[in-house]
């Protein structure tokens, strides 16, 4: 017995030094790998002196805006008898039901953090619901195309019955109708080929008066470069070259005399093409006038023949019209069910639907199990191209603010770098207890947004246009702690240490030392790298 208790003592220790073992290697795994996290560097910038643009600096937080992607596909039901239409006059098509038509989803693939980018899986939905609502989009394109081509054949009847009316009625006004139609068709003819003979003749007169014009230009630049050459032909004191000058001279002296024939002929042409546009013009009203009194006369010969004849007129205009109505609508329902159909196959593959958005994924709205329909909420998502950061601005400072102005951002996160954005709006003044005027004033940040998140805080730097002989230094170089502000540097001995130091205006770059620092002195910037 006391061997059994002394050997499970033994076993005990062991298993216990085996757990403090394991403990310390984990401990210095989890300490290398922390002190391998990051390092510290430092760059070395010169505190210099000269002009620098005032700028008036103001802190604020990121925006980030949000869109909305919702299941934006109509799979509405439809109904209006057994096919789902009706003939009812006016109220005849197809009528949206009450939506009760729903696709269930299988599997979510995106979660709340994560990043998508448009045309990335958002979720599946069953394969029995897919098909379902895609056989009841199928049946109602089926339902629309048949009731469609009824109607065809209805309109049709029904066009040949009222002609037959209207023939019937028409008999005696034939002879009239044709005289009519003719007369005016004459009539019409005459005062159209008129019409087209001027049309003809003044596109005519521009196209020869736009020759003219570029002919005109082109004569100065020839007369120009002839005077040229005929100065180069008197002053060339060698042979050679006043013999190829001379050449040349003669060339343009050949282009100015084309050029002066050319205009001489365009010019003749240009004032027969006027003379002979009005004497077009003088027929062109001619046909007009002899166009409105034949139709008076035409028109007062028919009405006298077909006065008993109108009320026919009207019967067959209210048959077809109403068949057309509903042809029409019957059409329009089956472009909408063959259209809604398309968009079915194009928006689900595979039972899958797709992101059409790009951006952080800040809430989903959906999980396995769910329905959707027509304007069912998927998933909200950062918009990175609506990123903003509201400050307020005191009244004084507002003199050099505009919407459109261009500003420099910072953010502390990003020391190495500084943003630009645009003043996109500019609050109402708003006084607080102490008669302090304020506005706020939102700025769209511009540019590579990556990194940036929502509450970051940053400085926004507007820009004015006087400019001041200051000492300044590097904005990466300053350490703020609350309401004082530190610069590291270097002494003889390589020890960094922390001095304070008073600033002023920055342009968002660069700051203004007050105190603290003189033109030459050697700062640090404190960087923080992973490392290997």
């Amino acid at each position: 017995m006391k061997a059994w208790i002394k050997q499970n003592k033994a076993i005990t220790c062991i298993i216990i030094a085996a757990i403090l073992l394991i403990s310390a290697s984990v401990a210095a795994v989890v300490y290398m790998l922390s002190s391998k996290e990051e390092e510290v560097v430092y760059k070395e910038t010169t505190v210099v002196h000269g002009p620098l643009t005032v700028g008036v600096t103001e802190e604020g937080s990121v925006t980030v805006g949000t869109v909305e992607q919702g299941f934006d596909l109509d799979i509405s039901e439809y109904s209006g008898g057994n096919t789902g239409f009706s003939f009812r006059g006016p109220m005849f098509g197809m009528q949206s039901g009450s939506g009760s038509r729903k696709l269930e989803v299988e599997e979510v693939y995106v979660t709340v953090g994560r990043q998508i980018k448009k045309g990335d899986p958002l979720f599946k939905l069953t394969e029995e619901s897919v098909q379902e609502i895609r056989e009841e989009l199928v049946s109602d394109e089926e339902d629309a195309a048949l009731t469609y081509e009824n109607l065809l054949v209805q309109q049709k009847k029904s066009v040949q019955e009222a002609s037959q009316t209207y023939e019937q009625n028409q008999v005696y006004g034939n002879a009239a109708s044709l005289e009519y139609d003719e007369a005016l068709y004459d009539l019409e003819k005459a005062a159209e080929d008129a019409l087209e003979k001027l049309e003809d003749a003044m596109e005519d007169l521009t196209e020869y008066q736009e020759d003219l014009a570029e002919v005109q230009e082109n004569y100065k630049e020839a007369q120009h470069y002839l005077t040229e050459v005929s100065a180069a032909v008197s002053e060339e004191k060698d042979t050679y070259w006043r013999l190829k000058n001379e050449e040349l001279r003669e060339q343009a002296k050949k282009t100015v005399d084309d050029n002066e024939d050319e205009i001489e002929k365009l010019e003749d042409q240009i004032a027969d093409k006027e003379l002979e546009i009005v004497s077009l013009q003088a027929a062109y009203h001619e046909a007009l006038k002899a166009y409105q009194t034949g139709e008076a006369d035409a028109k007062t010969q028919y009405d006298k023949r077909t006065f008993q004849l109108n009320k026919s007129a009207e019967i067959y205009s209210i048959a077809t019209d109403e068949i057309e109505y509903q042809a029409k609508v019957a059409r329009e329902d089956y472009e909408d069910a063959s259209d809604k159909l398309k968009a079915f196959d194009e928006y689900i593959i595979d039972g899958v639907v797709f992101a059409e958005y790009e951006g952080v994924v800040t809430g989903v709205s959906i999980e396995a199990g769910d329905t959707v329909q027509n304007d069912t909420a998927i998933a909200t998502l950062n918009n990175y191209e609506d990123i903003t950061i509201m400050v307020d601005v005191d009244d004084d400072d507002m003199d050099s603010i505009a919407i459109g102005d261009t500003v420099n951002l910072f953010f502390t996160a990003f020391p190495e770098g500084t943003f630009e954005g645009i003043v996109s709006d500019i609050g109402d003044a708003t006084i607080d207890s102490n008669s302090d005027i304020t506005y706020e004033v939102e700025i769209t940040v511009k540019g590579d947004v990556e990194g940036l998140y929502e509450g970051m805080t940053g400085e926004v730097t507007f820009i004015t246009k006087e400019t001041k002989e200051v000492t300044y230094v590097s904005n990466r170089a300053i350490i703020r702690e609350g309401t004082k502000s530190y610069v590291k540097m270097k002494d003889e001995q390589g020890n960094i240490s922390k001095i304070e130091v008073v600033t002023g205006f920055s342009d968002g770059n660069s700051v203004e030392i007050k105190e603290g620092l003189s033109e030459g002195d050697v700062v640090l910037i404190e960087s923080k790298v992973k490392s290997e």
